[in-house]
């Protein structure tokens, strides 16, 4: 995989009763496209607790599907005003969860762009809160 691109990522996780969770980093990643598609990869890390763990989303006209295989397989699609479940796979075990999309914000082009994902999140049929993903894709400058 040819990484390109830099990955700017700050994510805010607004869990009940709880100060938000933010985490913002930079990596780098692949940005493709095939058929309308654009797909965004990038290897997860240390930062993330998900390292051995590689990302790609999938962005189409009308939704965003997030896939994870590595240490951790999942599958989350994101379509606004829709729920989905998926299982969130690690090697403690599978969880089921359900995300209720609220935003989606794709302003992706080949040469980078931003992405932005609102989701509200339950887990074993537990709600745990609301989730918010800003991406913001630039070429790598030439050194």
């Amino acid at each position: 995989m040819a990484c390109d691109f830099l990955l700017d990522i700050k994510g805010v996780q607004k869990y009940h009763d709880l100060e938000p969770d933010v985490i913002e980093l930079t990596t780098e990643a692949s940005l493709t496209g095939e058929d309308g598609v654009l797909f965004l990869r990038y290897a997860e890390s240390d930062l993330t607790g998900l390292r051995g763990t590689d990302t790609v989303f999938e962005l189409y006209h009308d939704k965003v599907v997030l896939r994870r295989t590595g240490a951790v397989s999942s599958e989350m699609v994101f379509v606004p005003g829709e729920v989905h479940q998926s299982l969130y796979n690690t090697e403690e075990g599978a969880l089921l969860i359900t995300v209720r999309t609220t935003a989606v914000e794709d302003e992706m082009t080949l040469t980078g762009g931003s992405l932005h994902v609102s989701y509200d999140i339950t887990i074993e049929g537990v709600g745990m809160g609301r989730i918010d993903y800003w991406l913001t894709v630039r070429p790598k400058p030439n050194l």
